[in-house]
């Protein structure tokens, strides 16, 4: 995965599509937190318009994010000797 990673930034691509995936199951809590607040709100909405979930969907997304932007820092030219690892 590291190889990929790195050859896709080489080629100026963005690896974190492919990141993302590979980090879903790591924030299953979060993403099952967010889909259970999903499903209540459609029964919510038309009494109370103003409810949202944005806070598990913030949840969700910072656990994705700190997943991800590691795995592609370390590859990222200037960052040779490693002092983000």
């Amino acid at each position: 995965m590291a190889d990929s990673i790195k050859a896709m930034i080489d080629r100026g691509q963005d690896p974190k599509d492919l990141l993302i995936e590979t980090c879903q199951p790591e924030c299953k809590y979060w993403k099952d937190k967010l889909t259970r607040c999903e499903n209540a709100m459609k029964a919510l909405v038309a009494s109370d318009p103003e409810k949202t979930c944005m806070y598990p969907l913030r949840d969700y997304v910072t656990c994705t994010e700190s997943c991800v932007q590691p795995k592609i820092f370390k590859h990222l030219k200037g960052n040779e000797s490693g002092w983000y690892s």
